[in-house]
Order: structure tokens, then sequence, then C-alpha cells
């Protein structure tokens, strides 16, 4: 009986935390990591090979505007990628998923802390290189 109990105890205070987190997410200053450049040729083409290699996967495709995610929001955070395309223009956005199923948030990947650090960092240093393949500076 006592280990159900602690058992209860422990699936509450997880969820507790995981509510935290989203609420500070959701209440950051910044969201997400926007940038917005000039470039020709088949980028969106470019991005999607980086996707696939880095493991992200296509998540929407609504007109000229697609999201990919890498993670399913089970032990980590789901990291994500959003494209818009308007032209030769380019918007992208770059966080972390924070879900809580209560609350969501979202966390840009240059936010100071320690939370979803471990999410952020993997998904700079993916983002980073498809930066530097797109001629862009990297996420600091």
């Amino acid at each position: 009986m006592s280990i159900l109990i602690w058992a209860v105890v422990g699936g509450l205070v997880g969820f507790g935390a995981l509510v935290l987190m989203a609420h500070l997410s959701k209440s950051a200053n910044n969201p997400w990591d926007e940038r917005t450049f000039n470039a020709e040729g088949d980028v969106l083409g470019r991005i999607d090979t980086w996707a696939s290699a880095n493991g992200y996967k296509l998540r929407s495709d609504e007109g000229g505007r697609r999201v990919y995610q890498k993670g399913v929001n089970f032990l980590t955070a789901p990291m994500r990628f959003e494209v818009e395309r308007d032209g030769d223009r380019y918007t992208t956005r770059s966080y972390v998923h924070v879900d809580a199923l209560v609350l969501q948030g979202n966390l840009a990947l240059t936010h100071p802390g320690v939370m979803a650090k471990v999410p952020r960092a993997s998904a700079r240093k993916a983002q980073n290189l498809l930066f530097a393949e797109l001629g862009q500076p990297p996420l600091a």
C-alpha cells in the first residue's frame, strides 16, 4: 500500500513540475527565435533534406508555411522548426514546445536558464547546421 501511495505522490509531483514548466514557458517573453532572410534556389528542398537527416518530421504544410517537429513529448519536449515562404523571402521560427495537457507554451532555443535545456541545446545544434548551409548566422 505504501508503494502505491508514493507512486501516486511521485506522479502528482511530476505532473505539477510539468505544468509549472509549461506555465513558465508560456509566460516567457521570447517564445521563439525568429529570423527573416532572402534566398534563391530550392531552399525548401534543402530544408526537407536537413529535416530528414536530423530526425525532424513534417508536422504541417499549409500554404507557404511548414512546421517540422522532432520528438513526441515523451521524456523530452518536442523541438520545432517553422519556415514561411513569401516569394524569395523566408521567415523561420525555432522553439521547444512544452505541453502539459492542460497548459502549453513555447520556449526559444536561445532562452537563458535551465528549463528544457537538453532539448533546446539539441535543437540549436541541429538548426545551426541548417543555418550554416543556408548562409545564415547561427543561433547564439
